[in-house]
């Protein structure tokens, strides 16, 4: 993905998890993103997440 696709709140899929997005920086293509499972936050760049239309905001759970 790219950082003008992201907004905070969004619900996307790192390779460690389901993950909340907290922050954009659209300078340097990261964000901010708050793990599920842990709730730890880590920058990361935008290419290693991907959007899931599944999640919602306010569900961590496909449906």
């Amino acid at each position: 993905m790219q950082a003008k696709d992201l907004k905070p709140g969004m619900w996307v899929e790192h390779q460690q998890g389901i993950a909340e997005v907290v922050e954009v920086d659209h300078d340097h293509n990261t964000a901010i993103i708050e793990k599920r499972h842990d709730h730890r936050r880590v920058n990361v760049h935008c290419d290693d997440l991907d959007e899931q239309p599944q999640l919602h905001t306010g569900c961590d759970h496909y449906y």
